[in-house]
């Protein structure tokens, strides 16, 4: 091994990063440190002693002059036809040597003739010869390779190869460029976007000479400055982050995205953190990029696709429609009138064959701030435009991503300018605030589409029966449009809605309906997740604050919307089915069918015997039973559920033992019911749950009840993230397990510490301790928030235990990566303050993160 270029590799490398960061030249820094490696290479290979007869090859990055601080390092070894056994050692040799580098070294090693083969199969080995480039050994097998490689190169396959492989990359990426932890290279909007547009370009010059073809230039000069810029910004920003990180990373990590802002300069203010200024410049770029990109390829595919050579039918207006492509007869189309700027997507909605725009017309948009006047958003002519846009019955949700991505949605309402690439800092939403707001509106446009029927029966039924349901989607686009102010962003979007409706003469109760679903497009979920929706006068409290079912119905279905719309992981069966319920209690109150408690409670006793086909010896018996236990029981688990208990525990209900149950709970993967019917007993919370805890069980909802004369009936929904085919010896086992240590007190097992997740560790919750005495004063009210993790409520127990807590009814909710618990307790002591003020530190303390 040639250590002395190694040692020389490193060295300048070391340099190189000082330069950098000093002077932070991304161009300049790339093209040193990729010659610094050609210069080890050769080194290496001629001491080597590689053949004179093998072409070594640069391809990847590499071969495109863009070797990052630890990029791997892309070879291809070009074999001749008649390589030897020997010469073939020496390969092996020179890349044990290449290792030591520093970086990760990729390599194939093929004759022309298999470079070949491999290009029957596989586009990717087309894509290295595009960016190939020679190092040393055989210059002219390099050129012969080249030769047969572009006489086999067919653009159109090409082409259609790489737009489906760049297809399939951004649904990786959920197709969205603005990932709070988006990846420089992969992500829509990133490096690679860029590459799949040279590549192409390179493939149609090629395909074009070969042919003796000329093509026009298929980018104009403000493209190519733009390309330009783009690229230094990304080029700029990786480097940084590799050497921050000092190993291989593409991704803007949570944990370094607030160093990384400082190291380049960013400073925080009143309203934003470094990092959001920085993430902000980055999703500006990335969203250049995307458009860039879909410009450029629609033009390739405009040249060299027959459909767009149509003559195309006039619509009207100086527009055309091609095919399902709507084009322009006149490429500034809205320069003497800002309001044809609207044009094409009014028309886009009108008529149902255009599926997207011409590169005449995307180009039109090219540098819209320079072009478009300052009174844009208070023309008449913008404004009707706007609202047809709004009320149209297709195409709504992709007029409005479209808008959003060439920055027309920000001129038309400009406070959603300050959301476009605002980060959210917490533990639920996935995406920025302006992509979130899209995204809900994605979701809320589902529901007027019969192929989603099946997915939304509900959801679909009440959008197409919703009278002017236009008054969501204006909604969704404020609702979140406060964020960022400081504030409740609530209240803040409700005014942005009055200076909106004002200016475009909506009429009172539209303005009074918009206002009052942006003001609590938050109260639904809040009451369905944190309140007990069985309660009566929980849904009387709620109705009144609704006041009509047209309210009520926008509400929820704003609500489902906004809720998926926050990332991947936040939706399931188990909010579905909270919203759902209390959508039909309370629909039900305002339509003057309310119930009391009683009433309520007796009904579902009647419809569990009725239901259950129970004999009177078996219904005397239940009855016996349920007289135990209060109301809440009966106000907080559905007809169904009751059943099932009931089957399951009649004969078991005079027994002094433990017994345990459990069922897979419907629509939600890898959840189970649990429920636990045992004697009171001290410790027994903490037992229950400390016992699901070492089978690595999470706690999604307990509900514990405790009855008159000590029977307790204990209901747990639990998730398994491991489970596998043999979860029902696995449940088997955790139900003869928790009987044994019930049954015979066996010692409580210490909690476990729980890892957090990346996302916990970087938005953490601030945990939350309230105590408070009930209406009655001999129970107390304990409400705990903060960030979940395995073996939390195991810590509670073990905290309720060390002060001779008592429990008597417990809700646990885990809300994502965040737990909301209310628990009822006893202990006389709880009225002194001391004692209490002991109790309520002890909880904080083993909440707090660092504690773990």
């Amino acid at each position: 091994m040639n250590q002395q270029a190694v040692t020389d590799f490193t060295n300048e490398r070391q340099i190189l990063a000082k330069e950098f960061k000093e002077h932070s030249d991304p161009f300049e820094y790339l093209l040193k440190h990729t010659h610094a490696a050609d210069e080890a290479i050769e080194a290496i290979c001629t001491d080597n002693n590689l053949s004179p007869r093998i072409a070594v090859v640069a391809v990847g990055g590499y071969g495109r002059c863009e070797l990052f601080p630890f990029s791997d390092l892309d070879l291809l070894f070009l074999l001749p036809e008649d390589i030897k056994d020997s010469e073939l050692k020496v390969i092996e040799q020179v890349l044990n040597d290449l290792w030591s580098l520093g970086l990760t070294v990729g390599h194939s090693v093929r004759t022309i003739d298999e470079c070949i083969s491999q290009a029957e199969e596989d586009i990717t080995a087309q894509t290295a010869m595009l960016e190939s480039r020679f190092l040393m050994g055989d210059a002219g097998l390099y050129k012969k390779y080249t030769e047969r490689m572009e006489v086999q190169l067919n653009f159109v396959d090409f082409f259609r190869a790489k737009f489906i492989e760049q297809q399939q990359r951004h649904l990786r990426f959920q197709e969205t460029t603005y990932a709070l932890e988006p990846n420089i290279k992969e992500s829509p909007g990133g490096l690679r976007d860029l590459h799949i547009v040279t590549w192409i370009l390179k493939a149609a010059y090629l395909d074009a000479a070969k042919k003796n073809k000329e093509i026009p230039t298929l980018l104009t000069n403000y493209e190519q400055t733009k390309i330009h810029e783009d690229m230094k910004t990304l080029f700029w920003l990786r480097i940084h982050v590799h050497l921050l990180v000092n190993r291989h990373e593409d991704r803007l990590l949570f944990e370094i995205q607030e160093s990384l802002a400082k190291e380049l300069g960013f400073k925080a203010d009143a309203d934003r953190r470094a990092s959001e200024k920085l993430m902000q410049q980055y999703y500006a770029v990335a969203s250049s990029i995307e458009l860039l990109n879909d410009v450029i390829l629609q033009a390739l595919k405009e040249h060299f696709v027959s459909v767009t050579k149509q003559k195309g039918v006039s619509i009207g207006n100086g527009f055309l429609v091609k095919g399902d492509v709507l084009d322009t007869e006149n490429e500034n189309f809205y320069q003497n009138d800002p309001a044809m700027l609207l044009m094409p997507f009014v028309l886009a909605t009108e008529h149902r064959e255009i599926n997207k725009f011409s590169t005449t017309i995307h180009r039109a948009y090219g540098n819209l701030d320079k072009r478009i006047p300052d009174n844009f958003a208070s023309l008449d002519e913008v404004k009707s435009s706007f609202l047809k846009i709004l009320k149209a019955k297709k195409g709504v949700y992709h007029c409005l991503k479209e808008m959003n991505k060439l920055g027309i949605l920000s001129k038309l309402i400009p406070p959603f300018g300050r959301i476009v690439g605002q980060l959210q800092h917490d533990l639920f939403h996935a995406y920025t605030v302006d992509q979130h707001t899209i995204l809900a509106i994605s979701y809320l446009r589902r529901f007027t589409k019969s192929e989603n029927a099946h997915e939304m029966p509900l959801m679909t039924e009440l959008m197409m029966s919703l009278e002017d349901n236009w008054r969501l989607v204006a909604a969704l686009l404020f609702h979140d449009i406060g964020k960022g102010r400081g504030g409740d962003h609530s209240r803040i979007g409700a005014e942005e809605v009055k200076i909106f409706a004002k200016s475009y003469n909506l009429t009172p109760e539209e303005t009074d309906y918009i206002e009052f679903l942006v003001r609590e497009h938050l109260t639904m979920s809040r009451v369905a997740q944190k309140q007990d929706i069985s309660d009566p006068e929980v849904i009387k409290k709620f109705a009144e604050k609704v006041v009509s079912l047209d309210r009520l119905t926008g509400l929820y279905l704003i609500t489902v919307a906004d809720i998926r719309a926050t990332g991947p992981k936040v939706w399931n069966s188990w909010k579905a089915k909270l919203l759902e319920e209390l959508f039909y209690a309370t629909a039900n109150f305002l339509q003057g069918k309310s119930l009391s408690k009683t009433m309520l409670v007796n009904n579902r006793r009647e419809d569990v015997l009725k239901a259950g086909n129970f004999n009177a010896k078996e219904k005397e018996k239940l009855e016996q039973f349920w007289e135990d236990f209060d109301v809440g029981y009966f106000m907080r688990h559905s007809v169904d559920n009751i059943l099932w208990q009931s089957k399951e525990l009649l004969d078991h209900m005079d027994r002094k033992s433990s017994y345990v149950i459990y069922r897979p709970v419907k629509g939600l993967p890898n959840a189970y019911e649990v429920v636990v019917l045992t004697e009171d007993r001290n410790e027994l919370f903490a037992r229950i749950v400390s016992t699901f805890q070492s089978y690595r069980l999470s706690i999604l909802e307990a509900r514990i009840y405790t009855g008159k004369t000590g029977r307790v009936l204990d209901h747990f929904v639990i998730i398994d993230n491991n489970l596998n085919s043999s979860s029902e010896e696995k449940f088997e086992e955790l139900k003869a397990d928790l009987i044994n240590r019930l049954d015979n007190q066996l010692p409580l097992q210490p909690p476990i510490k729980g890892r957090l997740s990346r996302h916990s560790k970087n938005f953490p919750i601030t945990p939350e301790v309230q105590l408070r005495a009930d209406a009655g004063g001999s129970h107390y009210l304990l409400s705990v928030a903060a960030t979940d993790r395995l073996g939390i409520l195991a810590t509670i127990a073990r905290v309720f235990i060390e002060f001779k807590i008592n429990l008597i009814t417990a809700r646990i909710a885990t809300l994502g990566e965040r737990i909301e618990d209310v628990f009822v307790i006893e202990n006389p002591r709880l009225t002194d303050p001391q004692f209490s003020a002991e109790f309520e530190t002890a909880l904080l303390k083993i909440l707090e993160l660092p504690a773990f």
